[in-house]
């Protein structure tokens, strides 16, 4: 399925937070733009829905034609077709249309009757049971039938919501895709983990509530109406003005039922951002006696949310009580005015008295439901508003756009590159270059820069001032895709996804043989730890590789990086979570994999990075020495001091 057109992420590159419309009107619009889109895309999903609401709209609404010739029947007030019946002052009157048509058809189905007891066999001492049993017949029938219709009603319009609501979880997972990893510096997790699991559920819920009382419902109430029509059509007036009556507090309410769920959404973000910082931060938590602070944070959190939901329902509760005060009015009324057309002015007879309440009496459940469903929907607004929000995000187009990059020698260079994180400068006119396949180090205390050096070189921001060049090219105007398909990276903090030991090497080449996932794993020092697994290279390592150690989670991001066989090679602290014997044997095999491969490296442990082709140490954001290790240790600079701290048992801070 193609990415809907409607709320896509634009492409552009200013990154502004997220916020929620304050505007509920446009926040209904956009999820009306949205339903007419499913509209169009599931045609025949809604043609199938009309057909069989119809049909519904049918069976439910036929039993109640019976009542004229059963009442008819009952109270012995059926004059024969074509007779013209006396009026209250002893004169005769041509009856009128309704009445022709009303005789006419308590004359049809008498001998409809009499004709399918005769088929069935059965025969009755009063003529008059015939109608009877056939209404009860007909009234089984239109259930069995009404039945059928309200299966497919309801399994087509729930799962027509289930499909919008999954296009739409389609298009915001395309949106963190395509996103740059800026914008996620600047939101908290908890609130885009909220939005996309809480919102969309109640965007889900709520269009399954109203998908099929927003079909039907309108259908019952047209059915209401021709019975009224062919029937009694004096109490079209009594309908005309109970509607209305009814919709008018449901229209007022419901602008405040959006406004107010938002707020109720945004504090449900809140509550799960809290709730996150203490699910991935238990250890720190813990250690830090912290569980009363952040318990009262939660509790702080989920009284905002409790309040903005109160009021929420209570607009909601008072569209709803204001809906059954308007019917009872509008029932109040009826029943005076069946009152005077039957005792006083004759205009009515006593059997269409019941044929008259019952379409009315019905008619309040519809507008109730169509009520309710108005107010899901309006619930529903404020939940697509926050992801609309999210959806017009511009877009990172840069792996699609610029020109192709067939092939990567792997220079790189900086030229007076500035950048930040919208506050004081990290980088400041910082000037480096990485000859082909050499390998450079990058060594600093934290807040040098080195971190945001190499990110700038992967690409994940932008300089705000200066250029990267990649073999002499501008990387901005190279097509993203492939310059990161001939790079690899191994991180500090290294990332596994929940699946097997196989599918996180593989991630590092797409497609990789067996072969060469376990040339990558001997290389990285891991292969011989798999093997002893039950399971072997299909043992699942755990949501973010819990499972394993921090050494074997690092050894296997090695092995990603080496199956990868990439031209530019970039390691943060990539030994860091490795013990002696470990870094030796992993250290052993990433300098195998260094030879003739461009790396940047951000060393901790100094004595890793001896070998370096050349040493940049950063201060501030800019280069305040460089060389090899032999240059910078005898210049007796910032390196040396460096050094001679980690050679004495110190450590260096590593990059924040």
């Amino acid at each position: 399925m193609p990415p809907s057109p409607l709320g896509r992420c634009d492409a552009g590159s200013s990154i502004p937070r997220v916020t929620e419309p304050a505007v509920p009107e446009s926040a209904f619009r956009a999820l009306l733009r949205r339903l007419w889109s499913g509209i169009v895309r599931y045609k025949g999903m809604v043609a199938a829905m009309l057909a069989f609401g119809f049909l519904e709209a049918a069976f439910t609404k036929l039993p109640f034609v019976l009542v004229k010739p059963l009442m008819a029947e009952m109270a012995g007030a059926t004059p024969p077709a074509g007779r013209p019946a006396d009026a209250p002052g002893g004169q005769p009157v041509e009856p009128s249309l309704s009445d022709r048509l009303t005789d006419e058809f308590n004359g049809w189905f008498r001998g409809f009757a009499d004709d399918l007891m005769r088929a069935l066999g059965i025969a009755f001492e009063h003529p008059g049971m015939n109608v009877v049993l056939a209404c009860g017949i007909v009234a089984v029938i239109c259930g069995a039938f009404g039945a059928v219709t309200i299966y497919f009603v309801q399994t087509v319009s729930r799962l027509f919501a289930v499909r919008i609501v999954a296009d739409l979880r389609g298009e915001l997972a395309r949106c963190f895709l395509g996103l740059p990893v800026r914008f996620f510096g600047r939101q908290r997790m908890g609130e885009l983990i909220s939005k996309v699991t809480n919102d969309t559920q109640v965007m889900q819920r709520s269009f399954e509530l109203a998908s099929d009382n927003v079909v039907v419902d309108p259908l019952m109430i047209l059915g209401n109406v021709a019975v009224l029509a062919w029937f009694v059509p004096q109490a079209l007036i009594v309908l005309a003005l109970m509607v209305p009556a009814m919709a008018i507090p449901m229209l007022r309410q419901g602008r405040q039922v959006s406004k107010r769920s938002t707020r109720s959404l945004q504090a449900m973000g809140e509550t799960t951002e809290s709730l996150n910082q203490i699910l991935t931060g238990i250890r720190t938590v813990k250690a830090f006696q912290l569980e009363g602070a952040m318990l009262r944070d939660f509790e702080a959190s989920t009284g905002t949310f409790l309040d903005r939901t109160r009021k929420m329902l209570r607009a909601k509760g008072r569209s709803m009580a204001q809906t059954f005060v308007s019917y009872q009015i509008g029932f109040g009324v009826l029943l005076v005015l069946l009152g005077w057309v039957v005792l006083v002015d004759g205009a009515i007879r006593f059997d269409d008295v019941a044929l008259v309440i019952m379409p009315l009496a019905t008619t309040y459940q519809h507008v109730k439901r169509l009520t309710r469903s108005y107010h899901v929907l309006m619930e529903s607004s404020g939940a697509l508003a926050g992801l609309e929000a999210i959806l017009r995000e511009p877009a990172d187009r840069a792996a699609d756009v610029g020109e192709p990059l067939p092939q990567l020698r792997g220079e790189l260079e900086l030229r007076d590159v500035w950048f930040g994180y919208g506050g004081e400068p990290v980088l400041r006119g910082l000037s480096l270059r990485v000859p082909a396949g050499s390998t450079v180090a990058l060594v600093g205390e934290s807040g040098s820069g080195k971190t945001t050096t190499v990110d700038l070189l992967q690409r994940f921001h932008d300089p705000e001032q200066g250029a990267i060049l990649v073999d002499g090219r501008d990387l901005r105007g190279v097509r993203l895709a492939d310059y990161r398909a001939r790079t690899a990276v191994v991180s500090q903090q290294s990332f596994l996804f929940n699946t097997t030991i196989r599918a996180n090497i593989e991630c590092g080449r797409p497609g990789a043989t067996a072969a060469q996932v376990e040339a990558a794993a001997r290389a990285a020092n891991i292969h011989d730890f798999v093997v002893s697994l039950p399971q072997g290279y299909d043992t699942v390592v755990g949501d973010r590789g819990g499972n394993l150690s921090g050494g074997q989670q690092q050894r296997i991001a090695i092995a990603r990086a080496i199956v990868r066989d990439p031209a530019v090679l970039f390691l943060d602290e990539a030994t860091s979570a490795l013990d002696s014997e470990n870094e030796r044997l992993v250290q052993a095999a990433l300098d195998a994999l260094r030879k003739g491969r461009t790396s940047v490296v951000i060393a901790h442990r100094l004595s890793t990075i001896v070998g370096a082709d050349l040493i940049v140490v950063l201060e501030h954001g800019r280069v305040a020495e460089s060389g090899t290790h032999a240059e910078l240790f005898a210049r007796s600079g910032a390196y040396r001091r460096m050094y001679d701290a980690y050679a004495a048992g110190g450590a260096l801070p590593s990059e924040s």
